[in-house]
């Protein structure tokens, strides 16, 4: 075999490995987000040291496609002493963005609300101390459809 053949041939592999390895780099799902990057994140419940009590969790669960579309957590952070909605989006619909909404109300104080076309999930937190709050957990459907969510009617957690 001759030098400039193997020349040709090592440049045709290295372009070959380099189109497919740009292929599979734009192929790959976004990385699914935790509850654990929700709390965290300041988009989240913006609680830097990562802890937290989960008090409810609640699926979302698309009836018409019958798939899951997220799950709704309520949390307690002792030493920031707040309260805080995640819903978090699951499995196809993680990544796809649709309406998702998180809402936090606190007996005697404002509400707070994350709502929007979100990928990943939407997050509502607040000073609740020594307070009563309710929920609200959301997520459109992805492939048609209505709004499946969870809401609490009765006020929950009185500290």
């Amino acid at each position: 075999m001759s030098r400039t053949y193997r020349r040709v041939l090592a440049r045709i592999g290295l372009t070959l490995g380099l189109a497919l390895a740009s292929i599979a780099f734009v192929a790959s799902p976004a990385s699914a987000h935790t509850l654990g990057q929700a709390v965290v994140s300041a988009q989240g419940c913006g609680w830097p040291n990562g802890a937290y009590t989960v008090l409810t969790r609640v699926d979302l669960w698309d009836d018409r496609n019958n798939m899951p579309l997220g799950e709704v957590y309520v949390l307690w952070n002792g030493s920031y002493q707040e309260n805080c909605v995640v819903t978090l989006r699951v499995g196809r619909a993680d990544g796809v963005a649709s309406y998702t909404e998180a809402v936090l109300e606190r007996r005697g104080m404002s509400t707070v609300r994350d709502e929007g076309n979100y990928a990943h999930y939407a997050a509502a937190s607040g000073y609740a101390a020594g307070t009563c709050i309710r929920w609200t957990g959301s997520i459109g459907a992805i492939y048609g459809g209505g709004i499946y969510g969870t809401t609490t009617t009765e006020w929950r957690y009185c500290g």
